[in-house]
């Protein structure tokens, strides 16, 4: 019951949410495309996401790996292509974030932490599809991911948010630190020689503890705290953006590799 539910749920994105060059972005019950307000950011309305692509990929990737399911396997790899075409921008060595309908960047937005997340996502993928022409297509482009945020967000001890038209945020978002310490935990066992990665997520972890887990009985992790790590309290702790999925996914992701370790 449960795989037919979720084959069912692959077909219904795959027929209704795509169009001749990706996924769609926002919906009505009904299936109906609407304005993605809520899916856009920085003062832009973006036809495309780099961010939803990937998410679409993640899932994809999990359905893989239970079910075997070539149809699946066939979509893992239009996606990374899409990655490697489209969303990677090799001259900066940077992912574009906001696009237009054809994929053609509609903003000057280097997301730090979509770029230390993408970079162990698409690894995962490329993992558990266990294709060798997309291992060498897609880790190159992963390790220089990993690289260029570590040589220009990463501080010693945790990473920037983001850097919008030139202007560097350097508030330090809560699912940005979370998915630093995964992607250089995973650029580490990629290339075991490199320890500054295996430093910087240990330098991240501690971070985290220190200054960006709210201390306050009943509390989570704050929203987000400024570079020194006081922290912000005008965020809220939980709302619909804000809730422990990139935390518990990372708590998840680090058990499992010190297992396998």
């Amino acid at each position: 019951m449960r795989r037919r539910t979720t084959r069912q749920l692959f077909s219904l994105i795959e027929e209704k949410c795509t169009d001749e060059v990706g996924y769609l972005e926002a919906f009505t019950r009904e299936f109906q495309p609407e304005s993605n307000e809520k899916l856009s950011e920085n003062g832009v309305l973006a036809d495309k996401t780099m961010n939803t692509l990937l998410h679409v990929f993640e899932a994809y990737t999990e359905l893989y790996r239970v079910s075997r399911d070539e149809t699946v396997g066939e979509r893992l790899r239009w996606i990374m292509d899409v990655f490697a075409e489209k969303v990677y921008n090799p001259a900066k060595r940077r992912q574009e974030v906001f696009f237009d309908a054809g994929y053609h960047t509609i903003l000057d937005l280097h997301s730090y932490g979509h770029d230390i997340e993408t970079a162990w996502l698409l690894d995962r993928g490329v993992k558990v599809l266990g294709d060798e022409a997309y291992e060498a297509k897609i880790v190159p482009i992963t390790q220089a991911l990993a690289a260029h945020i570590y040589e220009t967000a990463f501080d010693g001890h945790s990473l920037a948010n983001e850097c919008d038209r030139g202007v560097v945020n350097t508030h330090r978002v809560w699912w940005v630190q979370a998915e630093t310490v995964v992607g250089f935990l995973n650029a580490c066992e990629q290339m075991p020689d490199h320890s500054e990665y295996r430093d910087a997520a240990l330098a991240e972890w501690q971070f985290i503890k220190e200054h960006v887990i709210d201390p306050r009985r009943g509390s989570e992790w704050y929203w987000e705290v400024y570079e020194d790590g006081s922290p912000i309290l005008d965020r809220p702790i939980v709302e619909p953006w804000k809730c422990p999925y990139h935390n518990g996914r990372m708590c998840i992701e680090v058990l499992g590799r010190i297992k396998e370790n």
